[in-house]
């Protein structure tokens, strides 16, 4: 790792020399680097507050229909119009 000493003035200048293009880019690696910061210091009093499951799911699939005979429906609609007479050859008989 290099350990080339950087001022905030060094770090301007070459955000200067950017095209306008990357400064979205810019802006999202700053934002990166202010969480990974942040994630480095766990804080007690956030450790409280969050729950162990950040996502709950109950209720997720709820009123969807997921019963046999709905699934059963669903395969023979998908493979109804599949060519039942299709011809298998070996990949060595077209050489």
């Amino acid at each position: 790792m290099s350990t080339v000493a950087m001022t905030y003035q060094d770090i301007y200048q070459q955000i200067l020399e950017l095209p306008q293009e990357s400064l979205v880019e810019l802006a999202e690696f700053i934002e990166f680097l202010r969480f990974k910061a942040d994630k480095t210091e766990p804080r007690a009093e956030d450790a409280e507050k969050r729950p162990f499951c950040p996502v709950k799911l109950k209720g997720l699939l709820k009123g969807y229909d997921f019963s046999p005979g709905f699934i059963a429906e669903g395969r023979r609609e998908m493979w109804g119009n599949f060519p039942r007479d299709i011809e298998r050859s070996r990949p060595d008989e077209h050489s």
